[in-house]
């Protein structure tokens, strides 16, 4: 059995919060997408990992992109009371 790598192990425990739907762990949801922006950060800066094509632990680099910035998008900030107020863009 393959074993999973830190972004995996992240995106596999976000997504259960996710299908948990539970307004009581959305704050460890939050630190779990940002922790696995962070480890896209980390690739760039200290792996020179630039390419979105660029695979990391199987997955392309873009797709990893997208599921933490979307779920974080989709999930945490609609949580924030000043939500629809202060973070859209114009």
């Amino acid at each position: 059995m393959k074993k999973a790598g830190q972004m995996t192990t992240l995106w596999l425990q976000a997504k259960e919060l996710i299908k948990e739907n539970n307004p009581e762990k959305v704050q460890q949801l939050s630190e779990l997408l940002e922790w696995g922006i962070l480890c896209l950060a980390r690739a760039h800066l200290e792996h020179g990992i630039t390419d979105d094509k660029a695979m990391m632990e199987g997955v392309k680099k873009e797709t990893w992109h997208e599921r933490f910035w979307i779920s974080l998008e989709k999930h945490i900030w609609p949580t924030y009371p000043d939500y629809e107020e202060n973070w859209k863009c114009s």
